[in-house]
């Protein structure tokens, strides 16, 4: 988690997460994927296609992804796609690109979904 600190935008961040949605990294970070992490194990989340736009200091990728872990004995294995939109913040040497808006949806994987990428 601590990682993920400098990636995303602080209290200006939104996330859609299908009909959910967090304002702010710290909601975000403990009142949704801090806990879901906790409960699962065997995560894997694997980008499979990712395109991107840059247009000064503003950037937006598409990604389709693939998503299996477990929650107790549910096994999760699904296909998904986001939106994110990114800002070049800082300058210089200081510049970072932080996510200030993401939206994801995703279901469990169709026989014609790409599989999990190695």
């Amino acid at each position: 988690m601590a990682a993920l600190d400098t990636l995303y935008a602080g209290d200006s961040l939104t996330v859609f997460e299908s009909a959910g949605m967090n304002r702010g990294w710290k909601d975000y970070r403990d009142h949704h994927l801090g806990p879901e992490l906790k409960e699962m194990s065997g995560f894997k989340y694997r980008p499979i296609e990712i395109v991107t736009r840059v247009e000064g200091i503003l950037a937006w990728a598409t990604v389709s992804y693939a998503l299996q872990a477990k929650v107790g004995a549910r096994t999760i294995d699904n296909f998904g796609r986001g939106t994110y939109i990114l800002e070049r913040a800082g300058a210089g040497d200081k510049a970072r690109w932080v996510v200030r808006h993401s939206h994801t949806a995703s279901r469990a994987r169709r026989p014609n979904d790409p599989p999990m990428p190695q």
